[in-house]
């Protein structure tokens, strides 16, 4: 049995552990907090700081098959690529790649010097716009600016306004695609939806797209050259917008993303914590590409006296230790903090389904059921 160690036991390690599990690998999460959403799913849980460099961590380290960061922690990453030099145990990460990638200015630099589509730096585009921190990930700091007037407030108000994004806000349905491999060597896979809530943090997942063979290839085709202008040895994500009939890149991360992995597997059985073991451990790919062979949604949702709520993958982060339920109210799984009797809960939901049209009917199914127990 394939013996991997997950760093991190939030939204990624979350990620990491249900699919690694999936692909029938022992799981050992390390997390200096025993309070996170993954704690019950692993096969077994150490809580320790990965700073500390302990020998019992540094034996757990070695004793793995490979190690997969689940954070974005630049003082961790380090310390494990410091820690995987000294002690040769395979990391399954890139931190040079993810280095570039975790900044927004470093990034969006690279897309335009090599004229990949991005939105419009301010002051050289038309208002509505958005800002956002150069450094943090996701949703993390970004807010939505209605005018220039408002736009140079906000940058009067910042200490280090270099340290800021300013684009066009762009509307259109937004779209993200996995890459993993290694240069000359790169897989692309099932792209997926996103849906996000007010504060632009995702609260839905679904696959397949409804987007035309001309721009999927297109979008694959970005993937792969920003993958080779990073060097990437591991995995990236990379997320669109299709704005007037063009994509054009929001971001790039390589590391391993949350939410879109689990929909892909849903969708097409392609694991991608199994794929960075096979790129890691065997120097190659062993598992035969998919397309997409069912519907899949994965949604956020907080259940209150039996209101229901949508909401970004915030809302996850932040709940303790979460349970994996196959079946719950009819999803075929729940990752949530549901007891029974308790006014309030959340979870992620997942659904899968032939199509769209039987897809909707047992989301509607879920959401009546999640309102009677709410009730109860």
């Amino acid at each position: 049995m394939t013996k991997v160690v997950i760093i991190g036991g939030k939204l990624q390690g979350l990620e990491a552990v249900y699919l690694a599990s999936k692909a029938g690998m022992e799981t050992t999460l390390i997390d200096k907090s025993s309070h996170v959403p993954a704690r019950r799913l692993c096969t077994r849980f150490v809580c320790e700081n990965i700073l500390d460099k302990s020998p019992q961590l540094i034996a757990e380290l070695q004793a793995a098959d490979f190690v997969l960061p689940a954070l974005e922690d630049e003082a961790v990453l380090t310390a494990l690529a410091e820690l995987a030099t000294a002690y040769s145990f395979k990391l399954a990460f890139d931190l040079s790649a993810y280095r570039i990638s975790s900044s927004k200015l470093l990034s969006d630099q690279l897309m335009l010097a090599h004229r990949i589509p991005a939105p419009r730096y301010y002051p050289n585009c038309e208002a509505p716009y958005v800002v956002k921190p150069s450094g943090e990930s996701g949703s993390a700091g970004v807010r939505y600016i209605e005018n220039a007037q408002e736009m140079e407030a906000f940058l009067r108000s910042v200490p280090n306004k270099e340290d800021w994004v300013a684009q066009e806000f762009l509307t259109g349905k937004a779209y993200s695609i996995e890459i993993a491999g290694s240069p000359g060597n790169y897989r692309t896979y099932e792209i997926t939806e996103l849906y996000m809530d007010d504060v632009f943090d995702c609260m839905r997942v679904t696959a397949p797209c409804e987007i035309s063979q001309a721009l999927s290839t297109e979008f694959s085709e970005i993937a792969e050259k920003l993958a080779e202008l990073v060097s990437l040895s591991g995995i990236m994500d990379v997320e669109a917008i299709l704005s007037a009939g063009e994509l054009k890149v929001l971001e790039i991360d390589a590391r391993l993303p949350s939410q879109t992995p689990t929909a892909v597997y849903h969708a097409t059985g392609i694991n991608l914590v199994q794929e960075l073991g096979d790129l890691f451990c065997l120097g190659d790919f062993t598992a035969r590409q998919e397309h997409s062979k069912r519907a899949v949604s994965y949604e956020h949702l907080r259940i209150d006296k039996g209101q229901i709520t949508r909401h970004g993958e915030h809302i996850i982060a932040g709940a303790g230790p979460l349970s994996l339920i196959a079946g719950f109210c009819g999803a075929d799984e729940a990752l949530t903090d549901y007891n029974p009797g308790a006014d309030a809960f959340l979870g992620t939901f997942i659904i899968t389904a032939k199509d769209f049209e039987e897809l909707e009917i047992r989301r509607s199914r879920l959401f009546a059921e999640l309102k009677r127990i709410g009730n109860d």
